[in-house]
């Protein structure tokens, strides 16, 4: 297994900050967390390593925590990735199993909220969504960020038996090339077209020949044409939820305030809540929800 998920490196021309991605155990991880379908898969693991690459490519010293959400009107309902302490990544979407059957199928056309947070300062930032991930995030970086970047996301869907009825995650990997400012208009133009044809040249990650113990060495060496790329940063990448039975308790004190207000509320003696990340469930007693409630008003 690789260790190194996440590695970044600097072309040794100085024009460009290259971002390699292995993050298959973690897809894997989150696709059976959600209990997702393949079409729906490919569209999580999409959005929770754009989460990583991003997060990663604000290069912060602070811990900084990057959410993006899709609203959308397709067969996949919203979805939502977020990404915090430095590689820690959790992802759902809210038709994990739609009536599709391809991978063709986008999440249609909405909007994309992003919002970066600094501890209790957070900025928001809004484009329209054209339903693909990767256009997506282009256009949010190139329109809220003011960053030229390329990227390409890959998540590749194996099954394990002739009948298709058990599959997994073959492969989730990807990268980000960031276009460092140019001293000149015309500087800046040669770079972004010498990159877009490097992307083209490369073709998608799928057809590349990765070694399983290197792979995001491999992919930087493919990426910036160098034998030994200089790697400046290697992290982990990992699946990680903060959800707990308070946060559970609160949800659903605020559920049953909304349902109150409406008049549809059933009284329980207790209630279980699943967490839409992780897929843990949470029993919550009726009175500690009562208590909540209480300490609102």
């Amino acid at each position: 297994m690789n260790l190194n998920d996440l590695q970044k490196c600097m072309s040794e021309n100085g024009e460009a900050v290259i971002y390699a991605l292995d993050a298959t155990a973690l897809v894997q991880e989150s696709m059976q967390r959600v209990d997702c379908w393949p079409p729906a898969t490919k569209h999580l693991g999409q959005a929770m390593m754009a989460a990583v690459l991003l997060q990663a490519l604000n290069d912060t010293e602070d811990n900084e925590s990057l959410s993006f959400q899709w609203m959308c009107d397709g067969p996949f309902g919203h979805l939502y990735a977020e990404a915090r302490n430095y590689g820690e990544v959790r992802g759902t979407i809210h038709h994990p199993r739609p009536p599709v059957a391809d991978y063709e199928t986008k999440l249609g056309e909405g909007v994309l909220q992003v919002r970066r947070s600094h501890g209790n300062v957070g900025t928001t930032s809004l484009v329209n969504s054209v339903g693909d991930v990767s256009l997506d995030i282009v256009e949010y970086l190139e329109k809220s960020e003011q960053k030229s970047c390329g990227i390409n996301l890959s998540v590749q869907i194996s099954w394990d038996d002739e009948q298709k009825t058990r599959f997994r995650v073959h492969s989730a990997l990807a990268y980000l090339i960031h276009i460092l400012p140019q001293p000149t208009e015309q500087k800046r133009n040669d770079a972004l077209l010498r990159w877009d044809r490097q992307m083209h040249d490369l073709g998608p990650i799928s057809r590349w020949l990765l070694r399983p113990e290197q792979t995001t060495l491999d992919m930087l060496r493919l990426i910036s044409g160098e034998e030994t790329p200089k790697v400046t940063l290697s992290q982990r990448v990992l699946f990680s939820c903060r959800c707990n039975e308070d946060r559970a308790a609160r949800a659903l004190a605020l559920l049953e305030s909304q349902e109150e207000a409406e008049g549809t509320f059933q009284p329980a003696a207790q209630t279980e809540i699943r967490c839409e990340y992780c897929g843990r469930t949470y029993t919550v007693e009726a009175e500690k929800v009562v208590s909540l409630k209480k300490g609102k008003k």
